[in-house]
């Protein structure tokens, strides 16, 4: 059968759609039609234009969740943002390639009308003199492709945490050096973030969860990959606070991941004015056709100036590469983006089949991964073993075998309901590296988010065997490549060059 990759129209939008409005950019050209992402100061907006457009917003029924420099996360019904634009809401479905080799349809939501997409401000429609563009969420998915859980004793071969990880990233010799990323605050977007009674004996420091979706509780992670990922950072920097971001909503879907990152954007600027380190990671993104057929879409280009901004603002933003998917996230310069590398029994390195890797056909120069952490092997990827929420999706998932009876795939031999997953990809990946850039910043609180990168890049342990996924086939090789970036993470090292390094 031949699946049609048109969109298909025609079903009414949801009771409550999350988007984002663009006030009015003080250089004169929209996000929409940025050709660069290099910098978002010329995106930012003036106070006056700012005020304005939040006039608007609220006029037609938007609620605002989230405010940065360059324009505002909102909620509300779909009649706000036709009040809005002047247009109509509907969804549709699309294909996308959203887990490892799977390809299925994806709701999504458009503004469509005989006036879309110039509508706004013309004629009747109010706000072309502070506003610029409006754009629609659509559901981002966890860096995690098919996840595998089991309890902390198992007859197979996988690391622990925070030791065996520890130990392989090189971070065990910075911890004996004193160096822990004390004063350093992490915040991590992602499903949520649930009470594990492995964080309290462990005396991790956990702020409150800020869930961003009305009537989502900050306590639940109905998936509980937040929650298992969150587990990598402490690995790496002990010493460092997690500041959980809930952008899923009460079903587990990332239909509020932009919205998260632009209120933790805010909230880092904040803890940055008083002082304290920032890092950003995230363990998500969109999903394209790789190679993609055109640049960047319009949506694309808000919400990667919004993330160039929070890197000028002094924020090491952290991305995962993705499993398989081609996003526009990792892309974005300046962006420290994290594949993977599968270390061995024997302690053999070779660039891991699970993870994303390329040179950006968007942006010169710019390739993901930039380094690489630690990351499974398909078909499962399962390597780390990670608290979850009893009970949760991934517990209960992966006590399951898998695939079809002529080639099951073994599930993690444990009950439904044990609150412990064996999982990775590049989504662990991620904040074991935002770990990394917490240690250098707690010993260097004054680094720039380029140096953060510098130091990390220019100690990685080089890998030269083995390829990454199989969509993009990049295989490792001597020196920096598109398999595992400058290699893995050496965290010690890292720290040797930050603090000698940078005079």
């Amino acid at each position: 059968m031949t699946l049609p990759m048109t969109p298909q129209y025609g079903q009414p939008a949801p009771e409550l759609v999350y988007g984002y409005v663009s006030a009015r950019s003080r250089g004169g050209v929209p996000m929409t039609r940025a050709t660069r992402w290099d910098a978002a100061e010329p995106f930012r907006t003036d106070p006056e234009s700012q005020e304005l457009a939040e006039a608007y917003l609220l006029a037609a029924g938007l609620t605002i969740t989230a405010e940065s420099r360059l324009g505002f996360a909102v909620s509300g019904p779909p009649a706000a943002y036709e009040e809005l634009t002047g247009g109509r809401l509907e969804t549709y479905e699309d294909l996308h390639q959203v887990e490892m080799d799977h390809i299925r349809y994806v709701t999504q939501l458009d503004i469509v009308g005989e006036r879309q997409p110039e509508a706004l401000g013309v004629g009747d429609v109010p706000g072309t003199d502070a506003i610029e563009a409006v754009a629609l969420e659509s559901p981002r998915t966890p860096a995690r492709l098919v996840p595998s859980a089991q309890p902390p004793n198992v007859d197979r071969f996988h690391l622990r945490l925070p030791g065996d990880v520890a130990m392989l990233l090189g971070a065990t010799r910075a911890h004996a050096r004193g160096q822990v990323g004390a004063g350093v605050q992490v915040a991590m977007v992602d499903t949520g973030q649930y009470p594990h009674t492995y964080f309290a004996a462990h005396g991790y420091r956990i702020a409150p969860t800020v869930a961003v979706l009305p009537g989502t509780n900050p306590a639940q992670d109905p998936i509980g990959h937040g929650t298992g990922e969150s587990a990598n950072v402490f690995a790496v920097a002990p010493g460092a606070e997690l500041r959980p971001y809930r952008a899923s909503d009460n079903s587990g879907n990332l239909t509020g991941a932009f919205t998260a990152f632009i209120r933790a954007k805010t909230d880092c600027r904040a803890a940055r004015a008083g002082g304290a380190p920032q890092v950003l990671t995230n363990s998500w993104g969109g999903s394209r056709t790789f190679p993609p057929v055109g640049p960047p879409t319009e949506t694309d280009n808000v919400f990667a100036l919004e993330i160039r901004d929070a890197i000028e603002q002094g924020v090491t933003v952290v991305f995962s590469a993705m499993n398989g998917q081609f996003a526009m996230e990792p892309q974005v310069p300046g962006v420290l983006s994290v594949g993977g590398v599968f270390v061995g029994p024997e302690l053999e390195l070779r660039a891991s089949d699970y993870a994303s890797g390329y040179a950006s056909p968007w942006f010169e120069g710019v390739v993901v991964p930039v380094v690489s952490g630690l990351v499974g092997m398909r078909p499962r990827a399962q390597y780390l073993m990670l608290p979850v929420p009893p009970g949760c999706a991934l517990d209960v998932s992966e006590s399951r075998v898998q695939g079809d009876g002529q080639r099951p795939e073994r599930g993690d031999d444990t009950g439904p309901n044990d609150g412990w997953a064996l999982f990775s990809g590049t989504s662990a990946a991620a904040p074991q590296v935002a770990g990394a850039a917490a240690v250098l910043l707690g010993a260097r609180p004054e680094l720039t988010p380029a140096q953060v990168v510098e130091a990390l890049a220019t100690t990685a342990v080089d890998v030269t065997i083995g390829a990454n996924h199989p969509r993009f086939n990049r295989p490792a090789r001597i020196g920096p490549d598109e398999a595992t970036g400058a290699g893995l993470v050496n965290v010690d090292a890292a720290l040797s060059f930050a603090l000698d390094g940078f005079r």
